[in-house]
Parts: C-alpha cells; structure tokens; sequence
C-alpha cells in the first residue's frame, strides 16, 4: 500500500478538528519521516493507514453533525443545566474517593463553564466526557431529586457523623433551622436514599453558628426533642 504526504496533511488537519491531538503529533512525525526515507516499511504503513482511517473527512463530517445536535440541545434549559451541573461538580471536588477520575475531567469541566459563561456552546467532546462518567447515574439521581427538608425547618446532624469523643459530648443533640437551600453546588457524590436524601446542601444555624451541611448529613428532629426545644 502507497502512502503519501498529501494523506498525512489531510489526517493532521483531520485530527486536530476532532481533538486527536496525539494522533495529530504523531501523523507529522510520520509526514517528516517520509519526506526524508521516501517510503514506509510495511508495518508503518499500516499504522499510518488506521491513523488516517480514525481522522477521515467521514470522522469529522460525523462528529461536525452531533456537535451541530449538541449546540441545538444546548439551548434547551433542560439539557444545558444537567451538564453544567456535571461540569460544576468536577471543576470543583476533592472528594479522594474518586480524585483521580474527577481530576482527569476537570479541564472539560472548567473549559464547560468557561464557555457558558461567555455565552457560547461548549464543544460536545468536553460534555460527552463528563456525560460518559462512571459517576454521571448517581450524579443524575442527586440532580433529579429536589431537596427533601424544606426552609426554616429544624434539623441536627446524624450520630454517624460524630465521633465517640463528640458523641460523649453531647454534639450530636445540637439542632438548628435551614437558613438556606442549595448554598453551594454538589461536590460530593453518593447513592441517593429515599430516606437520607443525597448530597445536596443546606446552610444550618446553630446555637454555636452557622454550618453548611449535605442532605445525608442532617435529620429532621423528632416531635419530642422539638417539644423540648
């Protein structure tokens, strides 16, 4: 099979509009390599062959038509919301659980907000790689949710939150009134629970200050202790 240098040029040109940037490096590598020898052996020119199959004008004709069907979603309030709600929890979580996978996803996540707040549509394949995260369904779930404790109402923190020491302290029959709802954007991720709610948050003020809490953090104080408050 012939290679030749005009292939090489259109595969870069391809690569670099679908944001192969590897792929593109390596193309020119191979473009100056067959300028100087003239030729490819058989086995770089079959790897030259898949790089330009994978950065084809078929590749980018394709990923030119979802982009176009993400900028048009992307003025959909629903559509547009949940990935910015993705993008915020990644650009901002230290959850070490999952460091690693969220910090590999927090360059799409800042480069998302970026852009939505200049008031342009983020490239598809920064979303996609959010969407396509291995946290996106529990994410999804804590995004559907809506609060479960509504303003005002009194709350303590839950007993697993304490340590012996506290327990024996007495902290844990502390309670205060939500002040606020949602004060902060999601960063923690977890399994939704019907009872414990997820990881939205509240702002809780207590005798000894104000706090901000996770729904699965906090409880709705009993009729009895309330009584006795």
């Amino acid at each position: 099979m012939t290679i030749t240098r005009h292939q090489l040029h259109r595969a870069v040109i391809n690569a670099e509009k679908l944001g192969n940037t590897r792929d593109a490096s390596t193309i020119r590598d191979m473009a100056k390599s067959l300028k100087k020898w003239g030729k490819f052996t058989p086995r770089q020119a079959e790897f030259a062959l898949v790089l330009i199959e994978r950065n084809s004008n078929e590749k980018v004709k394709a990923a030119d038509g979802v982009q176009a069907a993400h900028a048009k979603g992307w003025e959909l309030p629903e559509y547009r919301e949940w990935i910015l709600f993705l993008a915020r929890f990644f650009s901002k979580s230290q959850q070490t659980a999952y460091i690693h996978h969220i910090q590999n996803r927090r360059v799409a996540a800042n480069f998302i907000i970026t852009s939505n707040i200049g008031g342009s549509c983020p490239p598809w394949k920064h979303c996609e790689r959010l969407l396509t995260s291995k946290l996106s369904a529990r994410l999804r779930k804590i995004y559907d949710h809506p609060p479960i404790y509504p303003l005002g109402e009194l709350v303590a923190i839950r007993a697993s939150e304490f340590t012996h020491w506290e327990m024996k302290q007495g902290h844990h029959e502390r309670m205060g009134f939500i002040t606020e709802i949602e004060p902060t954007h999601v960063d923690t991720v977890g399994t939704y629970n019907k009872t414990k709610g997820g990881t939205k948050t509240y702002r809780v003020m207590f005798p000894t200050g104000e706090r901000t809490l996770r729904e699965n953090q906090i409880k709705l104080v009993s009729r009895k202790n309330h009584n006795k408050e």
